[in-house]
């Protein structure tokens, strides 16, 4: 979920220091494409997962946040807010400030040349479910600043109890059910300035 606050909040960088030059990364958009047929969900963990869309991104890690508590910890258990096109500009993050609170982010512009629809529509919290330990292993390896490339499904997922959690489609909403629910099957970091 994509929320804009009036808290005090904390500098985009987790306190590392921002490695990259002031320039774009990350140029293109995430690539979101209809599934190919009529796919039926499969179980994990207890869970039943049905795909809604075919996702690919290529993003700069903005703010990373580890879970290990709650049921929605069970399935993902880290969430990466990811920024592309100006959103992956150091010189345009310079001027906003973020920080993750419980399971999306907040964020706050600090400078005259950041505007709402750009954050918006550049930027996206992403609640990762890694498809297998290979994606498991680099998920957790993963730090603020990276470029990581990254492919699976948009899904919901439903509990045998009817608990269920669901996907944004959708790059510009905000607010509740704003995140993206991705269920990564691959997932690669292309450059770790550290």
């Amino acid at each position: 979920m994509k929320k804009f606050g009036l808290l005090a909040l904390l500098l985009l960088g987790c306190g590392r220091s921002d490695p990259w030059p002031q320039q774009v990364i990350a140029k293109q958009d995430p690539v979101q494409k209809p599934l190919a047929s009529k796919t039926k969900g499969w179980n994990h963990k207890g869970y039943l997962i049905t795909p809604q869309a075919e996702y690919d991104i290529t993003a700069r890690v903005l703010l990373l946040e580890k879970f290990s508590s709650g049921r929605e910890a069970e399935l993902s258990p880290e969430d990466l807010s990811l920024g592309w096109g100006e959103m992956s500009n150091s010189g345009y993050l310079s001027q906003i400030s973020m920080q993750h609170v419980e399971r999306y982010y907040q964020w706050e512009i600090k400078g005259e040349v950041p505007d709402k629809d750009t954050i918006t529509l550049h930027s996206a919290n992403t609640h990762f479910i890694p498809a297998n330990d290979n994606v498991a292993a680099i998920l957790k390896a993963v730090r603020v600043h990276d470029l990581i490339q990254a492919h699976g499904y948009l899904v919901n997922v439903v509990a045998p109890d009817g608990w269920n959690w669901s996907s944004s489609l959708v790059r510009s909403d905000t607010g509740s059910g704003a995140c993206e629910l991705f269920w990564c099957d691959k997932l690669e970091t292309l450059v770790t300035p550290h």
